[in-house]
């Protein structure tokens, strides 16, 4: 099986030299692995990184020239991948050795339509409380576990891989989400084609280095909130129970207790 892996970078100048090093050294041998590194513009010194010799003769790279959102980034990955399966991964993802080979392996299975790796912190001595609710706390893909069906609303492809004919069939992501709210869009269009074929793996561990802090958390929910949402719920209406919008008062609409509890959450003192 071919695989294609495909890279969103954006101002990464700081974390490629840990995380493009460890894609290009994969154990793999039962196929060949392309590795596609989308910059999305960025402003730093990535540009420059990126014409290593050592990773420019081993990389297709593709640069956008406006920052056009990781939707795009994805897309031109997409358009550009020839194998069989593809691999979406965000630069600032460390992964192990091993991490194509197991993947690959899972994908062997013909129920696998996409599968989605166990993301962990850098470090396991996380101080902070909302990064430790993240990655420590009860909820997500932890609560399904590897042995059946993926939720679609639990299918993040921060680092994750779907087969190539699943993508084609489901087709390219909506450039026009920007930020957070593209993994429930694309997931659930996916899952729309393959009801079953969502898998956890919590034996291919993935280690994240730029950990969010709540405060960039809120804004980016902000930011969802006026723009994603209005985009997504004209396309799928029957999103709303997935995206937190019950909580929300409706001008004319009736005090619930809920919506008394979202107008508080959305303040942020």
């Amino acid at each position: 099986m071919d695989v294609s892996v495909i890279v969103s970078v954006h101002n990464a100048a700081d974390i490629l030299c840990v995380t493009l090093p460890a894609l290009l050294d994969q154990n793999y041998s039962e196929g060949t692995i392309e590795l596609i590194v989308v910059d999305d513009c960025s402003s730093d010194a990535t540009s420059a990184l990126l014409e290593n010799r050592e990773w420019n003769d081993r990389c297709k790279i593709i640069r956008h020239e406006q920052n056009r959102g990781r939707c795009a980034t994805r897309n031109s990955g997409i358009k550009a991948a020839t194998g069989d399966l593809i691999v979406f991964i965000d630069c600032d993802i460390e992964v192990g050795p091993t991490f194509i080979t197991k993947h690959v392996q899972k994908h062997k299975n013909p129920k696998v339509i996409g599968l989605l790796s166990n993301l962990r912190p850098h470090t396991d001595e996380l101080k902070d409380k909302y990064h430790r609710y993240l990655f420590f706390g009860n909820r997500g893909a932890q609560l399904v576990g590897g042995h059946k069906p993926l939720p679609f609303r639990y299918f993040i492809m921060t680092c994750s891989s779907v087969k190539a004919e699943a993508v084609k069939k489901t087709g390219m992501l909506n450039e026009n989400l920007p930020g957070y709210g593209i993994d429930l869009h694309y997931s659930y269009r996916l899952w729309k084609n393959f009801p079953n074929g969502l898998y956890f793996s919590p034996d291919i561990t993935v280690r994240m280095h730029k950990l969010k802090s709540i405060g960039r958390a809120l804004d980016d929910f902000t930011d969802y909130g006026r723009r994603n949402v209005p985009i997504i719920l004209e396309e799928f209406p029957q999103l709303a129970p997935y995206m937190g919008v019950d909580f929300v008062k409706a001008p004319g609409q009736n005090v619930s207790v809920r919506s008394v509890m979202g107008n508080t959450f959305i303040n942020r003192p």
